[in-house]
């Protein structure tokens, strides 16, 4: 049972992580209708800002997360204006190398500048475990929860209750009659790489101290976050949260009872699976974010 229950925790801590980075993937898809296949070089670009603000300089640690949070919604704001802006008009296939271009790139300036050393951000909430019993678990996993949960709930009310929401909404559901009626495109789609990139600071802010820093350390979750958004549904923010906790926790109990050699095989088995039982995902839709 205490194995049980800890692999629950790992499951719903690790469903976290994806659900921040996937969220904003399927953000980005509903409203720009791009795949960003740069978008786990974010989460690495977040990472590496936390590691030399909390790690090298020594600030506190909620100031470097907020550094990191606000370091990455402004790059998200340059990413749009330099790789997704020049080609938002062009064929699908453009806009998709484009971003693969980018991780590329963003992938070797990380190794040229920093080097490829694995580096850690490590803080003492990692070691600090609460024990219930003959459940341990460790503070920052609790916290990378607790705050996952505050930030979709905010993300949610975002969405459903500012006129920018509604506009992101609008043009996810019908990109021509938005413009029609006066919403300009490629505002919109700026705000969305923004709280898109946002997201995933907020996830190298908290998830980051758990595990080494290196250059492709986001290549794999490109991929994994794809697949959750796929599982949800392309574009379906609530899909993609939902999906994100199914994987984290199929992953935590994979690796716990079956082998851990496999886990990274799991999230792409599910979406094989789900894609053939509802190929439009679980919450999956034409339109809508």
């Amino acid at each position: 049972m205490a194995l049980f229950l800890e692999q629950v925790v790992n499951g719903l801590t690790l469903g976290a992580y994806y659900a921040l980075v996937a969220v904003g993937l399927a953000l980005v898809f509903g409203v720009a209708r791009l795949v960003n296949f740069a978008h786990g070089e974010f989460f690495m670009l977040g990472a590496y800002v936390l590691y030399f603000a909390y790690g090298v300089y020594h600030l506190p640690y909620g100031v470097a997360v907020l550094l990191v949070v606000l370091g990455l919604a402004v790059f998200g704001a340059v990413f749009h204006r330099l790789i997704y802006q020049p080609v938002m008009h062009r064929v699908w296939h453009v806009q998709l190398i484009a971003t693969l271009a980018a991780s590329f790139i963003l992938v070797n300036v990380a190794i040229i500048a920093i080097g490829s050393t694995q580096r850690s951000a490590a803080t003492p909430l990692v070691s600090e475990v609460l024990t219930l019993g003959d459940v341990h678990v460790a503070y920052q996993r609790l916290l990378v929860l607790g705050v996952a949960l505050l930030a979709f709930v905010a993300l949610q009310q975002f969405i459903q209750r500012t006129p920018q929401g509604r506009a992101m909404r609008a043009i996810a559901q019908n990109r021509e009659a938005a413009q029609v009626l006066g919403i300009d495109l490629a505002q919109v789609t700026r705000l969305t790489f923004v709280l898109s990139a946002a997201l995933t600071g907020l996830a190298a802010g908290l998830v980051a101290p758990l595990y080494l820093i290196f250059p492709t350390v986001g290549s794999l979750l490109t991929l994994k976050a794809f697949a959750v958004v796929v599982i949800g549904g392309m574009g379906n923010a609530t899909g993609a949260l939902i999906a994100a906790f199914i994987v984290g926790l199929a992953e935590a109990f994979g690796a716990g009872y079956i082998s851990v050699e496999y886990r990274d095989a799991i999230a792409f088995i599910l979406m094989i699976v789900v894609l053939l039982w509802r190929p439009l995902g679980l919450m999956g839709q034409r339109v809508g974010i």
